[in-house]
C-alpha cells in the first residue's frame, strides 16, 4: 500500500477561523502539480476541518484523477496516531492520500517509522510504502524542497 501524508497549506486566522491564505493556496497547488506526476491515489481521506477541506479542494482542482474522497475524523490534529494508522492500514485501497494537520502528520510518520518523525512544512507530503516487509519512507517533499531542486 502506498500512503501519502499531506499537511494542509498555510492557514492563518481569517474572519475568525483558520483557512488557506493566498500563500497556502499557491503551496498546495504547487504540490498538487508534483503529485500529478506520481502514481495516482485511489482515495483521499481528509480531516473535516476547513483548512484541510480547502487543501483537498485545491488538490482536486489540479489533479483531475478519479478517486474516492472521504471526510475522516481520525485526521483531526488531536487524533490518536496508533488508532489512525491501524484504521488506514485496514483500508482496501492500494494508494491513499491523507490530508491532515500538525501535530498529527508528524505523529503518523513517527507511528509508522519510529525515530523518523520530522517537522512538516505547510503542504509537505511524505510518501510511505507499507508491505509485508515493513514500512519504507519513499520520499519527503515540500514546496521549498522542490523549488530548491529546480
Amino acid at each position: 500500500m502506498l500512503i501519502r501524508i499531506m499537511r494542509h497549506g498555510d492557514a492563518p486566522f481569517i474572519d475568525g477561523q483558520r483557512q488557506l491564505s493566498d500563500t497556502g493556496i499557491a503551496e498546495v497547488r504547487f504540490m498538487a502539480q508534483y503529485l500529478s506526476s506520481q502514481q495516482p491515489f485511489q482515495a483521499m481521506l481528509v480531516s473535516p476541518l476547513l483548512r484541510a477541506q480547502q487543501t483537498a479542494n485545491e488538490v482536486e482542482d489540479v489533479i483531475k484523477s478519479e478517486h474516492i474522497r472521504l471526510d475522516e475524523s481520525l485526521l483531526k490534529p488531536e487524533s490518536d496516531p496508533r488508532l489512525a494508522t491501524s484504521y488506514f492500514e485496514a483500508l482496501e485501497y492500494s494508494s491513499i492520500l491523507l490530508v491532515s494537520h500538525m501535530p498529527l502528520v508528524v505523529n503518523l510518520l513517527e507511528a509508522w517509522l519510529p525515530g523518523q518523525g520530522r517537522y512538516f512544512p505547510t503542504a509537505a507530503v511524505a510518501e510511505l510504502e507499507l508491505s509485508d516487509q515493513g514500512v519504507k519512507l519513499l520520499s519527503f517533499t515540500s514546496p521549498e524542497g522542490i523549488e530548491s531542486s529546480l
